[in-house]
This record gives structure tokens, C-alpha cells and sequence, in this order.
């Protein structure tokens, strides 16, 4: 059974604990939810919004707290577009329309620094296995690395856009790998996926773009490592596809190909269950052990498009390896066997 899965809309939040049925829905929010993010714990949920507040909510849907990263301005707070928290959960870090990160001190109950650096407004943030990075990426396509223990500092940048590009070039998906700690993967809103060494030689102040896979054809909605393949990455887009590399062959090894617009991607930590949301509020499963395309289930979470996901750690049932992680050998082993010619067929 797949970790229990908290999805949002512009309907609020869903939790989904292995059916197509919604444990439980709540609204923490009075717009609409951009970030879903769990503690290390599984005990509580940080919700980000264009509301601009965060909101800590319990596993019952019940308030826990809610932080405001900004004073009400003359035109109302800056929407808040993203939201992670540290390994430990002892800090989490927002990123907001305003182009600031704002990282706050849960034990203290305190607002303990802001990050700048960035031109526009924060869409993607993710904090480093050692504690010691946060990195964001904004609409205009830049990514910030940005040292938050001992002398804080922007200590690296990259560039997802072409110089001179013009349009769109948002980063919706950034997420630091859990095994390379210096290596970041990327979506762009031009369906590109990269790979970055923010350890450059010589200290450089500029990440190393390592590779780019153009595998998609429309905006890539997120990215994600696996929790127990050290070489495994997934990414989904807009043109429905959900793509599967290996990181370290630098190549595509397997395609799920949808009639739906992707808009959210989740990787559970047990490595084995993927889901995806879509722009017309549907939500899936898929269990990456099965040869087969089709979802695990699927079913129409939200009333319009699904925002944001998140899995829990901890999960329903023992996998055969004896643990929620002890089993990702069979689905990505089955990622990785790669699908030449993929079938066109509705995922959700």
C-alpha cells in the first residue's frame, strides 16, 4: 500500500490512503494551495498559499499553527509559491511573489533569517541533506544556493534560461539529490530537466550544468530523486509524459505517456509508488514494480487543478524488502529496464 498521499486544489486539501476514496478533506487556506510538504515525523503539514500565509496543519486536518512571512502591505501580502522543510524539520523555508526566502525556526517560533538575490517571485525551494543549503528558483529562471549555517551567503547561482531568452522560464521543479549532496536537478517551464554541480572547480560562483534531457515537449511540473536508487530521477510535464532517468548513463530509461496535463509530481520515499496530478483535477498512482502503464489508482481529487502533493514517509504496508524503503529494488529495476516504444494511453 502507498504512504499516505496529501493532495491540493483551489478546493483545499485531500489526504488519500491507498484508494480512490479521500480519508479525510479540509481548508486551511482562503486561496488557492501552491506547496504541500510534510515533516520528517509525518505529523504535520505545511501548506503554503496566494494567501499568503503558511499554515501547519495536523494529520487530522486540525490547525497546528499558521506563519505569515511578511506584514499585511497596502495591497495585501505577497502569495507564498513555495515551501520545504529542513531534514530535521526544525526549520522550514517559504519562498514568496516578492522574490524573498524567508526561513523560520520552529523551535524557537521565530522568523530567523531572509534570503535575497532573486528578481522574481520564489517558485521552488529544497534543502540540502546536510542541512547547510537551502536552494531556490524563481519565474525568471534562476537558481540561488544559499548558505544558511555559520556565515550566511548566496554561495552559488545558475541560469535555466538561454542568454537573451525571453518569455517564461519559470523553475517549477528543484530538488536536491538525497546521495550526491552537492548535485541539484531542475524543471523548466520550457520542459527542460538539468542536472547541477553546485561544488564547482576552483569555487566558482556559477553551478556546472552537467546535462540537460529535453525529453518533454511542454512545462515540466517538478522533479524528483528516488529515496533508495542512487542514480534514479523522474520528472512530469504538462504534455502528459512522465519521464524516468538514469543520472548516472545520462539517459531516459523508461516513458509513461498520459492524455492528461501534468500540473504536480510526487516520489514516495519507499521508491516504489509515483503519483501525478493534472490540470483537470485528477489524481494516480503508480506502482513502479507493475510492467504495466496504468495507474495503481486514480481518481478526480480536486475540482480544478491539483496544485501540489505530498507523500508521508511511513507506509501502509511492509514492502517486500521488510520496510517502507527496504524494497525499492523492484520498482526501480523496473524503471530502469527503459521503454523504447511507450503506449499512448490515459494515466489518470
Amino acid at each position: 500500500m502507498p504512504p499516505l498521499l496529501a493532495t491540493a486544489g483551489d478546493d483545499g486539501v485531500a489526504l488519500w490512503d491507498g484508494g480512490a476514496v479521500a480519508r479525510r478533506r479540509f481548508s486551511p487556506h482562503a486561496a488557492q494551495v501552491s506547496a504541500l510538504r510534510w515533516t520528517a515525523n509525518d505529523r504535520v503539514l505545511a501548506s503554503s498559499s496566494h494567501d499568503g500565509s503558511v499554515v501547519l496543519s495536523e494529520r487530522d486536518g486540525s490547525l497546528f499553527d499558521t506563519l505569515r512571512p511578511q506584514a499585511r502591505g497596502p495591497d495585501g501580502p505577497a502569495p507564498v509559491l513555495s515551501v520545504t522543510w529542513s531534514p530535521a524539520s526544525r526549520y522550514l523555508a517559504s519562498g514568496s511573489a516578492d522574490a524573498l526566502v524567508r526561513i523560520f525556526d520552529l523551535q524557537k517560533r521565530e522568523h530567523a533569517l531572509t534570503l535575497r538575490g532573486h528578481r522574481a517571485g520564489v517558485c521552488a525551494l529544497s534543502w540540502s541533506p546536510s542541512e547547510v543549503h537551502v536552494a531556490s528558483a524563481s519565474t525568471a529562471g534562476d537558481v540561488i544556493v544559499h548558505r544558511v549555517q555559520g556565515s550566511v551567503a548566496a554561495v552559488c547561482r545558475a541560469d535555466t534560461a538561454p542568454p537573451g531568452a525571453r518569455g517564461d522560464h519559470a523553475v517549477r521543479g528543484l530538488h536536491w539529490s538525497p546521495f550526491h549532496p552537492t548535485k541539484l536537478a531542475t524543471g523548466s517551464e520550457d520542459g527542460v530537466v538539468s542536472l547541477w554541480e553546485t561544488a564547482a572547480p576552483l569555487r566558482l560562483p556559477r553551478a556546472v550544468q552537467l546535462h540537460k534531457f529535453e525529453a518533454h515537449s511542454a512545462a515540466c511540473c517538478g522533479v524528483a530523486w528516488s529515496a533508495v536508487n542512487h542514480h534514479l530521477l523522474v520528472s512530469a510535464a504538462a504534455d502528459g509524459s512522465i519521464v524516468f532517468y538514469d543520472t548516472t548513463r545520462l539517459a531516459v530509461v523508461r516513458t509513461l505517456c498520459s492524455d492528461q496535463s501534468f500540473t504536480s509530481l510526487a516520489f514516495a520515499p519507499d521508491g516504489l509508488h509515483l503519483a501525478c496530478g493534472a490540470a483537470d483535477g485528477s489524481a494516480c498512482i503508480f506502482d513502479l514494480r507493475s510492467s504495466d502503464d496504468s495507474p495503481l489508482w486514480s481518481t478526480r481529487a480536486h475540482d480544478g487543478p491539483v496544485s501540489a502533493m505530498a507523500f508521508q514517509r511511513a507506509s501502509g504496508a511492509e514492502s517486500p524488502g521488510g520496510g517502507g524503503g527496504g524494497g525499492g529494488g523492484g520498482g526501480d529495476d523496473n524503471a530502469s529496464r527503459g521503454d523504447k516504444h511507450p503506449r499512448r494511453r490515459p494515466a489518470c
